[in-house]
């Protein structure tokens, strides 16, 4: 694959994290250096232009997600300062004028570090899933969806029971994005918990489907791949051991089970 370009942009730490929008025509950047960068793709030149620097945080920003386009421009942050934050594009402002990005209030309810979010499927209203090294996943959503303010903890599942701290690792988690799958499902694993565990939503509450498996090993990283019209799902989970596993996984109640599908080394 050849090297389409390369983007100089200019943060003064480690990258942590990249992020397209929907369409792929924008892309947010973040770091150590505590600031997110949003670029805008020009048609024009092939180019990408950055359209704001936001100093957003008080520590390393670890992980970004967009929400979809329908709920308009809307870019979550999180940090190793134990916050969540909500950016909001104010399209009348000028770019790169430091108020195209209007930030709302910190959610600032996890006890450690925030390592994961990821906004819900679009079909679900807008919501957005937290993962923290105290052991808890919270969700949240704005009281007033119009002005997207005022955003609060609707539900919380307790990964770790009894809680946990930044020593013993992050939390990472991934939305099924299937609209066909009733209730809605999410994906958790742990790092030195080293399991993964599926919940779906009953009553406005998470409850635990099953632990999809165990590992010797930190769990890192989870994704659940959209159902492309297949009869069952697709997660993968990468582990501290160099290996990537994909399990299928069937959702209807008189299955309710799993299967590991292949297993890479990398």
């Amino acid at each position: 694959m050849d090297q389409d370009q390369s983007i100089p942009v200019n943060h003064d730490d480690f990258i942590h994290d990249i992020a397209y929008n929907f369409y792929g025509s924008r892309l947010a950047t973040c770091g150590s250096d505590r600031c997110i960068k949003i670029w805008d793709w020009n048609r024009q030149t092939g180019l990408w232009i950055l359209n704001e620097s936001i100093g957003a945080h008080d520590s390393s920003i670890v992980r970004l997600s967009w929400a979809h386009p329908e709920f308009g421009q809307v870019l979550a942050s999180c940090s190793l300062d134990c916050t969540v934050r909500i950016w909001v594009e104010q399209e009348t402002n000028m770019k790169n004028s430091s108020m195209r990005w209007r930030g709302l209030m910190p959610l600032g309810d996890s006890k450690a570090a925030v390592h994961s979010i990821a906004f819900a499927p679009e079909y679900s209203s807008l919501s957005i899933a937290t993962g923290s090294s105290d052991g808890k996943v919270r969700l949240y959503s704005p009281t007033d969806p119009v002005r997207l303010s005022n955003w609060t903890v609707n539900c919380m599942i307790d990964f770790v029971p009894g809680g946990a701290t930044d020593a013993d690792g992050p939390l990472c988690v991934s939305w099924c994005k299937s609209r066909f799958s009733s209730p809605h499902m999410l994906v958790v694993g742990g790092s030195k918990h080293k399991n993964v565990k599926i919940y779906q939503l009953l009553s406005n509450v998470f409850v635990e489907l099953l632990e999809l498996a165990q590992y010797d090993s930190h769990v890192l990283d989870i994704d659940w791949a959209p159902t492309m019209g297949r009869s069952y799902h697709l997660i993968a989970t990468a582990c501290a051991d160099g290996h990537i596993r994909i399990y299928k996984f069937w959702s209807d109640p008189s299955l309710a089970k799993t299967h590991l599908s292949d297993s890479l080394f990398v």
